[in-house]
């Protein structure tokens, strides 16, 4: 194979172009570059830098150029990773399924395992590190702090936690930490790391499982379950808000990763592909409406110029470039007008229209399903009662769901 066939294998890039947009998802996989496997676990941002955890190495992309790190050329010898956390702009924290926990300041590694330090756990789920620079970790053991000096644990024994089966570590604004389980609840630590627990049976949280966790701008915390689709803390332990596939756009509650792109959540699904929601309004990538190479996605990043890496469970890493910001890019494409409108007057699109709309009602119900051709109005039928519904329009292979209220 030629030079050229190598950089356009390597590099594979799908453009898709819609009112006047512009979209590029630029695909990695280890048929197209040197990425050692195409399920990606984890995703961390350092500097002009993306490291990538897979379940057979891990892989730093910088400059369009892979450094492959694995048990055959470094000391990282479990290839398995599940977690990574920057620390600075040198040091890289590794979470593994066998090796424990991993650090690497680009020349030296250090190696904390069950044998050689206060960690009780060798698999090493999530990373973070909090304003002291103390390093949480979540494992399947409970949860660990290590001080750099000595280690602090958290489990079902000695600390009465519901469960030791810890999935998530997110640090608050004023240093409190947000830890999720697996059928314990969401634990809250405050900045001295005193801690309470919310589950089902003592507040109205919605499922006692959380996968994935972040913070927004306000300091609310918002939370992915398997079972419940996307909540949000509005106070510190509720109310909650819950978002699932009945009484929002949420196309599926199966859920496992989110970040923040400005006031707008992106989030991974298992199921779904890509799921964006900017306050009321929710829109979807998946690899029926875009050129996403797979619906289930396991880990996100957002980098500095706003592109989106998203790491999948069966074709690698897809980076998707919007000329515009998500705000501009889907709401100038999908505007609809009056919002809120009286049942049997005009909603109008800001363009002709040709596709399928549907309205569904809170229940996640559908009531209509028609066919436009070429219309810049659709008659909100007088039988519709007043209330909120969901509204969604499928047109040049993308979906667009809004939320309506009709009077």
């Amino acid at each position: 194979m030629n030079n050229l066939l190598v950089f356009i294998s390597a590099f594979f890039i799908v453009l898709i172009s819609n009112y006047g947009e512009c979209q590029v998802f630029t695909i990695y996989n280890s048929q197209n570059s040197e990425i050692p496997f195409n399920t990606i676990r984890c995703l961390e941002k350092q500097g002009e830098a993306l490291w990538v955890g897979t379940d057979s190495g891990l892989g730093k992309f910088q400059n369009n150029t892979w450094e492959i790190y694995n048990s055959n050329n470094s000391p990282l010898y479990s290839d398995d990773i599940r977690s990574l956390k920057s620390e600075g702009d040198s040091v890289i924290w590794i979470g593994t399924v066998n090796g424990g926990l991993f650090s690497f300041n680009g020349t030296d590694w250090v190696n904390f395992n069950v044998s050689n330090s206060g960690l009780q756990d060798n698999l090493v789920r999530d990373i973070n590190i909090d304003q002291n620079n103390d390093i949480w970790l979540a494992t399947t053991e409970g949860l660990f702090m290590y001080d750099r000096n000595n280690w602090n644990h958290w489990n079902m024994q000695d600390s009465n936690l519901l469960t030791n089966n810890i999935t998530s570590i997110q640090i608050g604004l004023n240093n409190e930490k947000y830890v999720g389980t697996i059928n314990g609840g969401i634990i809250y630590f405050d900045s001295s790391n005193q801690f309470n627990e919310y589950t089902i049976s003592n507040s109205d949280l919605p499922d006692n499982s959380v996968v994935a966790i972040e913070v927004d701008e306000n300091g609310q915390p918002w939370f992915l379950s398997p079972a419940a689709g996307l909540v949000n803390d509005t106070d510190f332990g509720g109310p909650w808000l819950n978002f699932n596939n009945l009484n929002s756009g949420l196309p599926s509650n199966a859920l496992n990763c989110l970040e923040f792109m400005g006031n707008e959540l992106v989030i991974g699904s298992e199921i779904a592909g890509l799921i964006f929601k900017d306050g009321n309004s929710w829109n979807q990538f998946n690899t029926t409406n875009s050129s996403l190479p797979d619906d289930h996605i396991l880990c996100l990043v957002v980098d500095d110029d706003q592109n989106i890496w998203a790491g999948t469970f069966n074709e690698g890493l897809c980076k998707i470039n919007l000329e515009n910001s998500l705000d501009e890019h889907f709401n100038t494409q999908s505007l609809i007008y009056p919002n809120p409108i009286n049942s049997g007057n005009k909603l109008f699109f800001n363009s002709e229209f040709t596709g399928t709309l549907s309205l569904r009602n809170n229940a996640g119900q559908f009531l209509i399903k028609e066919n436009l051709s070429n219309c810049k109005s659709w008659i909100i039928p007088s039988n519709i009662k007043s209330g909120s519904y969901f509204i969604s329009y499928s047109t040049l292979g993308r979906t667009y769901t809004k939320s309506i209220t009709i009077k």
